[in-house]
C-alpha cells in the first residue's frame, strides 16, 4: 500500500502531479485544427523512464487503429496529439486483488472501477482534462493508455486502456464508446430489457432491426437478439463486431455512426480563394473565380456543385468556378460550392454531414456606379417616454467603384422592425454633400419623439438616398434600423403636426398653392368629458409669450394671426381648433390655406391650451413651428 494514501487520494495526486511538467507531442498531423478531427493521448502511470515506452504503445494504437475501418478510409480526417506526464509509480491501482495494491499515479487509474473488475478507469479526471487542454486542441475525445499489464479498460468522458497484448484492440473499442457514441453489444445471461428505445446507432429494441434497415443483407447485416449487456429483449446489427468482441471489424452500422460523427466536427474545406470572410467585388463586365481545395478522399467519388442564388450551375463540377458578371444582375449575390462525401460507409445522413457548403458574398458593380450602404447605427437612448429626445448615428459608407454626389439621408419611425413607409411618421433628415468611393461618413440627427407614440417597441429607419439622387449598382442596403421601447406617458400637454412626410414640430405650407396640415394635442392625463382644448397661431415668435393665468404661459406672442385663428374657430380654414377633448386625451385638428391666401410668409407658430377648473386656463402645450413659404 503506497504510503501517501493518508493524505487521501486528492492530496497524493497533486503530489504526484508536482513531480514533473507535461511534454505535449502532435504525432499525426494532417492539417489545421479548424478542419480536423483533433484526438488527445495521455499516459497513466508511465514513469519519468518509461515515456519512450508511452510513445510506443501510442505508436503501436495508432498503427493498428488506421487499419481499421472507417479510420483507414478517413485517416486523413484526424490529428491526434499526446501528452505526457510522468507518475511516481508504474502501473494502476488494483483494489480488488488480496492484498489490494494502490499505486501513485498522474491521474490514478484503477480496475475495478464501479464494481466491474475489468473496468480500468481514472479518478482524476480534474488532472486529465487540464493537461488534455494543453493540446493544439481537442473534440472532447481523449484516450488514456495505462502502463499496466492486467486486461481492462472502460470509457466516458475518456477511453481508457491497459497497454499489455490487446491494448489496440480495447482501445479501438472504447474509442468506438467515446467517439463513436455506440453501445456494447455483448450480453449478460439471464437479462431482459423492458425499456425505451436505445439511442445508441448499433442497438434496437426492435426486433426487425428496422433502425439499420438499409444495410440488412449486406456484410452480415440483420438483427440478432443478445446485446447492450441483455440476453433478451436488445438486438445487435451484426452477429459479431468489435463492439461485440475484440479481433473483429466495425459492423457497417457502427462505421456509419463513427463517419457521421468524424464529418460532424471537421470542416473537409481546407481552404477558399478568394477570401470568404468579406464581401467580394466585381466590376462589370468582369469576371471572378472561386475557387476550394477539401480532402474528400477521391475513392469516395466526391460530388462538386456550384449554386449562383441559389441555382445550380449546370455543367460546373470541379473545385473552381469563373463568375461572367455579364450574366447576372447588378447588385448583391450569393456564390457558393459544395463538395458532398458519396462515401459507401454511410446510407444514411438525415443531417447531410457528408455534405460542406463554402460560400461568398458578392457584389456586381457597375464601373460608373456608387454604393451607398448603412453600416451601423447608434442611438443615444434606447428608453425613452413620448415626446423625449434623441439622436441617432449611422455610419453611411460608399463602396465604389464610383463617387457618390450629394444625398438625403432620411430618418422614418414605425412599428415595423422590417419595413418603413413614406406614411410612417418623418423624424427628420440630413443632407449629405457627397461620398467619395470607399469613404465612411458618420452623421447624426437629433429629434424629439412624437407625443403619441404607442407605449411598446418602435424602430427608427435611417434611410439613405430615398429619392435616388445617386444611382446605385444595389439599392438594396439603403436602410439600418433600431429599436427603441417608449414608457411612462407624460402628463403634461403637448401639440404636433400629424401628417406624412412631416417633421412632427414644424411644417410648412406654400402661401401660393395652398394645402392642409393637421396640428395635433395630446394631454393623456386630463380628464377628456370636462377638458376644453384650444389652438392658437401666431406669427410674432414663441418669447416671451402670453401670460393667461399663475403658471401658465402661452408661447406665443399674440398678433393678427392669433386674431384671425380666435375669429374663424372651427370653421373651413381652422377646423377642430376648439373643442372637448376625446377619450383618449386627444384632439385633432385641421388646418386648410386655400391658394393665394392673404396671410405674411416666413415663420409662425402653433401652441395649445387646456381650459378647466376656477382659472379657466390649466395649461400650456409646446409651440411647433409652420413655415408659410410664397
Amino acid at each position: 500500500m503506497r504510503a501517501l494514501r493518508i493524505l487521501g487520494a486528492s492530496s497524493a495526486c497533486l503530489f504526484a502531479a508536482a513531480l514533473s511538467a507535461q511534454t505535449v507531442k502532435t504525432v499525426i498531423s494532417n492539417g489545421s485544427t479548424e478542419t480536423r478531427y483533433d484526438i488527445v493521448i495521455l499516459g497513466d502511470g508511465y514513469q519519468l523512464t518509461e515515456e519512450a515506452q508511452f510513445d510506443a504503445d501510442v505508436t503501436a494504437f495508432l498503427t493498428s487503429l488506421f487499419q481499421k475501418e472507417p479510420y483507414q478510409t478517413f485517416s486523413a480526417y484526424y490529428n491526434v496529439h499526446t501528452v505526457f506526464r510522468s507518475s511516481q509509480d508504474s502501473g494502476a491501482d488494483r483494489p480488488d486483488e488480496t492484498p489490494p495494491v494502490f499505486v501513485n499515479t498522474a491521474y490514478d487509474a484503477t480496475y475495478n472501477f464501479g464494481g466491474t473488475a475489468r473496468c480500468l478507469y481514472i479518478q482524476n479526471t480534474s488532472a486529465a482534462l487540464a493537461d488534455a487542454a494543453l493540446a493544439p486542441a481537442s473534440e472532447g475525445r481523449v484516450l488514456v493508455m495505462v502502463n499496466d499489464d492486467r486486461y481492462g479498460g472502460c470509457a466516458s468522458t475518456f477511453a481508457v486502456s491497459y497497454n499489455g497484448s490487446e491494448m489496440s484492440e480495447v482501445q479501438a473499442h472504447e474509442l468506438g464508446h467515446s467517439l463513436g457514441q455506440l453501445a456494447d453489444e455483448y450480453e449478460y445471461a439471464g437479462q431482459t430489457y423492458t425499456g425505451s428505445e436505445p439511442s445508441q446507432a448499433n442497438i434496437t429494441a426492435d426486433p426487425a432491426g428496422s433502425k439499420w434497415q438499409i444495410w440488412h443483407g449486406t456484410q452480415g447485416i440483420s438483427s440478432f437478439q443478445g446485446a447492450g449487456y441483455h440476453e433478451f429483449g436488445l438486438y445487435r446489427p451484426r452477429n459479431n463486431c468489435l463492439m461485440r468482441s475484440l479481433g473483429q471489424v466495425l459492423c457497417r452500422v457502427c462505421q456509419e455512426n463513427i463517419t457521421l460523427i468524424t464529418n460532424a466536427n471537421t470542416n473537409v474545406v481546407s481552404s477558399a480563394t478568394p477570401d470568404t470572410t468579406s464581401q467580394q467585388q466585381v466590376l462589370a463586365p468582369g469576371t471572378q473565380t472561386f475557387s476550394f481545395t477539401h480532402f474528400v478522399p477521391s475513392n469516395n467519388n466526391p460530388l462538386i456543385e456550384w449554386f449562383v442564388d441559389g441555382v445550380l450551375q449546370q455543367g460546373v463540377s470541379a473545385s473552381s468556378f469563373t463568375l461572367d458578371s455579364t450574366q447576372f444582375a447588378l447588385g448583391s449575390h450569393t456564390v457558393t460550392a459544395t463538395v458532398l462525401d458519396q462515401s459507401d460507409r454511410v446510407r444514411m445522413d438525415p443531417q447531410n454531414l457528408m455534405l460542406e457548403t463554402v460560400e461568398w458574398d458578392v457584389l456586381i458593380s457597375d464601373p460608373s456606379l456608387a454604393q451607398l450602404r448603412v453600416a451601423w447605427m447608434t442611438s443615444s437612448a434606447t428608453i425613452l417616454e413620448p415626446g423625449g429626445t434623441a439622436t441617432y448615428t449611422p455610419s453611411i459608407i460608399n463602396d465604389g467603384p464610383a463617387n457618390a454626389g450629394p444625398f438625403r439621408v432620411e430618418f422614418f419611425l414605425n412599428q415595423d422592425p422590417n419595413n418603413y413607409s413614406p406614411q410612417d411618421v418623418y423624424l427628420g433628415a440630413v443632407d449629405v454633400s457627397g461620398l467619395t468611393a470607399g469613404q465612411q461618413l458618420t452623421t447624426a440627427l437629433t429629434t424629439k419623439l412624437p407625443y403619441s407614440l404607442p407605449l411598446y417597441a418602435s424602430w427608427v429607419h435611417a434611410v439613405v438616398d430615398r429619392a435616388d439622387a445617386v444611382t446605385e449598382g444595389d439599392e438594396t442596403d439603403n436602410r439600418l434600423q433600431r429599436v427603441i421601447f417608449v414608457q411612462n406617458i407624460p402628463c403634461g400637454a403637448g401639440v404636433e403636426f400629424q401628417d406624412a412626410l412631416t417633421q412632427p414640430f414644424e411644417a410648412s405650407i406654400s402661401r401660393g398653392a395652398g394645402g392642409v396640415l393637421h396640428p395635433t394635442m395630446l394631454a393623456p392625463c386630463a380628464a377628456p368629458a370636462s377638458t376644453l382644448y384650444l389652438l392658437a397661431w401666431g406669427g410674432s415668435g414663441t418669447t416671451p409669450g402670453t401670460n393667461l393665468a399663475p403658471g401658465v404661459v402661452l408661447p406665443l406672442n399674440a398678433d393678427p394671426l392669433t386674431q384671425l385663428g380666435l375669429s374663424a374657430l372651427n370653421g373651413p380654414v381652422f377646423g377642430q381648433f376648439f373643442g372637448l377633448l376625446d377619450a383618449q386625451g386627444r384632439a385633432q385638428a385641421t388646418l386648410t390655406i386655400p391658394p393665394a391666401a392673404a396671410i405674411p410668409t416666413g415663420e409662425t407658430h402653433f401652441a395649445g391650451l387646456l381650459l378647466s377648473g376656477p382659472q379657466l386656463f390649466s395649461d400650456a402645450t409646446n409651440a411647433i413651428k409652420l413655415t408659410i413659404l410664397p
